[in-house]
């Protein structure tokens, strides 16, 4: 069991369609799966268009029709500093998994950005890894959104479960016979976008 919860975010452009409805579904799962104390959930946009904002009505609406409240969100804009402190980065295409590779600033940072659809099997089948905007569209675009979400948290609670029984290091090293001896036999030798909208345009 990690030594602190596991952060998992999500990441869109605004914080107000895609990004929420990972959110608010996930952090719903790890609760009625009785992981609160051990998974952390957020999101955010790589833009500031709507800092403080509720998420868009329409995804209020679809998040309600299927049991969920996205109510309480508020969108806030990614910041870098917190990278050290995620385990995994969840962007909804290829513009925010770009933009968050220029903000890793590690190896060890790059390696925690994934899609969101990565995590289900039937998009990773389908070759469709990238999740739609609905913000352009109608009601139908953001039911097709969540369906995609949702399927995809499923996959990404299981993630979550296999992370959380990993062995930590310090166990894998008292579960190798000798480890121990090694480690002090060698020191003792010395030797994870869209470019901003025109004034007066929105993004979510």
């Amino acid at each position: 069991m990690p030594s602190r919860p596991l952060h998992v975010t999500f990441v869109c452009s605004g914080n107000i369609c895609r990004s929420p409805m990972g959110h608010v579904v996930l952090a719903h799962m790890v609760e009625s799966a009785g992981l609160s104390d051990a998974v952390v959930v957020s999101s955010s946009g790589t833009g500031d268009w709507h800092v403080g904002e509720q998420a868009d009505p329409r995804t209020v609406e679809v998040l309600a029709q299927h049991g969920y409240d996205g109510t309480r969100h508020r969108a806030r804009e990614f910041d870098p500093t917190e990278f050290d402190g995620l385990d995994l980065v969840l962007a909804s295409d290829q513009g925010h998994v770009r933009t968050l590779q220029r903000l890793a600033g590690s190896a060890e940072n790059l390696a925690k950005i994934r899609l969101v659809r990565e995590f289900d099997p039937s998009a990773v089948a389908a070759g469709t890894l990238e999740t739609s905007d609905p913000w352009y569209g109608g009601d139908e675009h953001f039911s097709r959104c969540f369906e995609a979400v949702e399927a995809a948290c499923h996959g990404i609670l299981d993630h979550l479960r296999r992370a959380l029984q990993a062995p930590t290091p310090a166990d894998d090293a008292r579960s190798v016979p000798g480890a121990k001896s090694r480690k002090a036999s060698r020191s003792g030798s010395g030797h994870g976008t869209r470019s901003r909208p025109a004034a007066g345009s929105a993004s979510h």
